[in-house]
């Protein structure tokens, strides 16, 4: 009877033990509450009225970390979309950093990889006009996506994130008025 009290105990430490030093999985499905262990409390003054929201219908929160500004959409209470930028200096947008993109995807990768995608054009001048049109892209093992946009907007998603788009967009709206559209003078 000892000896299973013993083993009982010395396993569920151990599991503890092992749960607490695992590295955290990626900050994409993530909790609400995991992200503002994260980076703080939420900023909600660094979502301005021009942003497009990055997926409509979810619940969305910015975080001011470290000189960035955070965005994350949560469907189901996960983060499915977030989105890295630096906040302006003197006004002026700065750009992403090829260190700064390595130190995000690594903190996004979890126990998956990253890989970027190359443009296959087969014209090394066509693949540099394609990169800056459309950005540099990655993509994860398990199929999440990035993509860095103009050098200033590095934006992370899981491979599901379309389908929950759809799928928010077809459930009808509450609680939010119609627009009064243009007043009548």
């Amino acid at each position: 009877m000892l000896s299973s009290l013993f083993c009982r105990r010395f396993f569920t430490s151990l599991g503890l033990l092992l749960g607490a030093a695992l590295p955290l999985h990626a900050r994409l499905g993530e909790t609400e509450a995991q992200s503002q262990v994260r980076y703080g409390a939420p900023t909600p003054e660094l979502v301005g009225a021009g942003d497009k929201p990055l997926v409509e219908g979810a619940k969305e929160v910015a975080y001011n970390f470290q000189g960035w500004r955070v965005r994350a959409a949560f469907i189901n209470g996960t983060t499915v979309r977030i989105e890295y930028a630096h906040l302006p200096e003197n006004n002026a947008p700065k750009p992403v950093a090829e260190d700064e993109i390595r130190a995000v995807l690594e903190g996004e990768k979890g126990t998956f990889s990253w890989k970027e995608e190359k443009p296959k054009t087969g014209n090394k001048g066509l693949d540099a006009l394609k990169t800056m049109f459309d950005g540099r892209k990655w993509e994860r093992s398990d199929h999440a996506q990035a993509s860095l946009k103009a050098n200033l907007l590095l934006t992370l998603e899981v491979h599901e994130v379309e389908a929950y788009e759809k799928k928010l967009a077809k459930q009808p709206k509450t609680g939010t008025p119609a627009s009064p559209g243009v007043p009548k003078f």
